[in-house]
């Protein structure tokens, strides 16, 4: 037996506490994707399972070395194909099924992912298409599975790297300090990728900059292996360990109940942080005598941590499917209990008749068995199923389906609606009294002059608006959702200087406009900021832009956006209309209340109803401030 780990050899045990922290994580991360309001930081249940995996998987490595004084590679790879693949590709084939019966407009955009989770590259993919994380889209049924990518990558690669040191007895001893340093330099990667109050999903999907969660978890193995921990310890011991695991895992529920998935101190080294503060609930949970771990593996906890992976695979395509019919963060409650339901159903189906199967039998699941007709019948179904998906997947057969959605990503172009009243209703019965007639007679010329002199003040008021907006050029400055209504202003306002591009954030608005638009900063000009889609901004980023038109009528356009930033970036805009006087808000979070029908799936980007309302709005408002 090799001497180089200085613990026993001890037979391996089921940690049924490691079960119960994969169900924290996997219903943090479900809450997280049914409303991103409810749990702000339950993404952070992915770097739950990054650590996990992580200590696990060189937990078995350790112990396989010991028993055996080597590795079997080939082995590793084939228990970890027959439990992770199957599953994945039965999923990717139901998801391209359903898309090809019932959206077709979106198969070839589901075809490319499915072939990089295929080949578990789903992260890179993601960041070579810039695809946002973050950010509402296209509907990506499948993006969740950029973090198996990283898992499935990280136990192609680690165990090769970890035989090498092992067999390599000079580097023995340095094993740790390695594995130390590669995780230093991974968190030195994400700090370095990292660009503040920017989208920064290239860090959040990179298997560079995300290595450090996993080895985190490697580094535990070795100080904490699961399979040699005592089963007596002193008492005093036992409660150190329970105090100090509960602590971590009510520190990191904390952290999802109250990070939000924009903060940038995340991307500085807050992930890593995190995931050091949950290595304490991890070791407790293991511990043979812990109470903690007792806890954990209550019947209902258990339950859901072993389908932990099969729940994972289903919640995202079904929440994504079914959202797609209806506004982003106005779902109803029974659509959202039916996603939930659903996704228990489809978990258990796929535990019990996709993954247990062929854990057990390996590939032999596959060949035809006529003992039972309805083992032969399921047996039947699920390869065909695999089949046909592999097949449209790997040949594009109905590509000739995809609607493509030619969405602009900037709107730049350089170079009305006014409220008329009634008029009031006359009196219809004349008296017959000659002084009650003529005293009729005079209010009624009274009221013909009244009319007329409103009509042509109206009539004065409209031309004036209509050649204030034929006329005049104000500056417009804002993000996806000014490309969206872009056309409607420039319909509205000809002259309109309109500068839209996705993903804009307020400190880039700034610099714009430093650079590019000081010359718009003189008396009676007209700037519309319409920004907050994307994230939050602080109120010194809010209060630069303002003093770079200090001159100008700056109208801020509040925002409607079903994710937890709305509300401060609206507050700051409505403190800014109290603070300064060139200042306005054109509410338009006010004007959509209630209003479902003008908003996209998202729930941030409008469709002709919208488009048309909140143009109205800023129209109406800018108007309304003039001195005609």
């Amino acid at each position: 037996m090799p001497k180089f780990f200085p613990f026993s050899l001890k037979p391996k045990r089921y940690l049924t506490g490691l079960d119960g922290l994969r169900a924290v994580a996997v219903i943090a991360i479900i809450i997280y994707h049914l409303n991103p309001l409810w749990l702000p930081g339950g993404f952070l249940g992915v770097d739950t399972f990054f650590v996990i995996s992580g200590y696990l998987i060189t937990s078995l490595l350790i112990h396989e070395y010991q028993s055996k004084g080597t590795i079997d590679l080939g082995a590793f790879w084939i228990r970890r194909i027959k439990r992770l693949i199957p599953a994945v590709f039965f999923l990717i084939s139901v998801v391209i099924l359903y898309t090809l019966f019932f959206e077709p407009q979106i198969i070839k955009t589901i075809k490319h992912d499915s072939i990089a989770a295929f080949f578990y590259v789903s992260n890179w993919w993601y960041i070579f298409e810039e695809t946002s994380y973050f950010e509402a889209g296209e509907p990506k049924p499948l993006m969740h599975l950029w973090s198996l990518a990283i898992e499935e990558q990280f136990y192609i690669i680690w165990p090769v790297i970890f035989l090498f040191l092992l067999k390599v007895k000079k580097l023995h001893k340095y094993i740790p300090y390695i594995i130390i340093g590669i995780t230093m330099v991974s968190l030195g990667l994400m700090i370095y990728f990292m660009v503040p109050n920017m989208d920064n999903s290239r860090v959040y999907f990179g298997t560079d900059t995300r290595a450090h969660t996993i080895l985190l978890g490697v580094l535990l193995a070795f100080v904490w292996p699961p399979f040699n921990l005592k089963t007596e310890t002193p008492k005093r011991y036992q409660r150190i360990i329970d105090i100090t695991g509960v602590t971590s895992l009510i520190i990191l529920i904390l952290f999802m109940i109250f990070t939000k998935d924009y903060s940038n101190w995340l991307y500085a080294g807050g992930l890593f942080l995190v995931t050091l503060l949950t290595l304490p609930a991890i070791a407790a949970s293991v511990h043979p005598t812990s109470k903690l771990g007792h806890a954990l593996s209550n019947p209902i906890m258990l339950w859901i941590g072993t389908r932990s992976y099969s729940l994972y695979l289903w919640h995202y395509p079904i929440i994504v499917f079914m959202n797609m019919h209806y506004v982003a963060g106005q779902i109803p409650l029974h659509i959202i209990v039916l996603q939930v339901v659903l996704t228990c159903i489809a978990a258990e189906l796929s535990f019990r008749f996709v993954e247990t199967p062929i854990r057990k039998q390996g590939f032999n699941f596959f060949k035809p068995s006529f003992n039972t007709s309805r083992a032969f019948i399921v047996k039947s179904s699920i390869s065909v199923i695999l089949i046909t998906g592999l097949l449209i997947t790997l040949f594009g057969f109905f590509d000739h389906l995809h609607e493509d959605v030619n969405k602009q990503s900037t709107f730049n172009t350089e170079n009305g609606t006014l409220f008329t009243s009634t008029p009031n209703e006359i009196a219809k019965d004349v008296k017959k009294h000659h002084k009650e007639f003529i005293d009729e007679k005079e209010r009624i010329a009274k009221e013909k002059a009244e009319k007329e002199e409103q009509e042509e003040q109206e009539k004065k008021a409209q031309e004036l608006a209509d050649e204030f907006l034929q006329e005049s050029s104000p500056l417009f400055i804002g993000d996806s959702l000014l490309v969206n209504i872009g056309s409607q202003i420039q319909s509205r306002i000809p002259n309109a200087v309109i500068n839209g591009e996705v993903g804009r954030q307020m400190y880039e608005a700034v610099d714009l406009s430093k650079n590019k638009y000081q010359h718009f900063n003189k008396k009676d000009e007209n700037i519309i900021l319409e920004l907050g889609t994307n994230g939050d901004f602080s109120k010194e980023q809010l209060e630069e832009f303002i003093k770079v038109f200090d001159e100008a009528n700056i109208y801020l356009v509040t925002t409607r956006v079903p994710r937890d930033w709305q509300n401060s970036v609206n507050k700051k805009m409505i403190a800014a209309e109290k603070e300064y006087k060139n200042v306005t808000v054109i509410n338009w979070y006010n004007a959509s209340e209630g209003h479902v029908e003008y908003f996209e799936p998202d729930g941030i980007h409008l469709n002709h109803d919208g488009v048309e309302s909140m143009v109205d709005l800023i129209v109406r408002d800018i108007l309304d401030n003039q001195n005609f």
